[in-house]
């Protein structure tokens, strides 16, 4: 009879363990898919960030020439500024319709 105890209670240990297994294999199933699938974001946020970076530095060599073409604009803008008061002096200096000063 204590055998027969024994036996069911080993049984029940041994179902017990099983089901406790059956969990932790579940559980360890749920991590593993939970890893792959945050493997894969990882993924694809680097790749996101990647094309970031290179729009950035594609739009920063955009820049860089946007600016060396305003710094010619500002030179040759100045160059103008200074022949039209060139011009304005000498128009300013000259008698109108053609007359001589008095």
């Amino acid at each position: 009879m204590n055998v027969e105890r024994a036996i069911e209670h080993l049984l029940e240990l041994h179902a017990r363990a099983e089901a406790r297994m059956d969990r932790t294999d579940r559980q360890i199933e749920a991590i593993q898919k939970l890893m792959k699938t945050g493997m894969k974001l990882i993924v694809r946020i680097e790749t996101a960030q990647a094309r970031t970076d290179a729009k950035i530095e594609r739009l920063a060599e955009t820049q860089a020439r946007t600016d060396a073409k305003i710094d010619r604009l500002t030179e040759a803008q100045t160059r103008t500024d200074a022949k039209i008061e060139r011009l304005a002096e000498i128009w300013l200096k000259r008698p109108p319709n053609g007359n001589p000063k008095r």
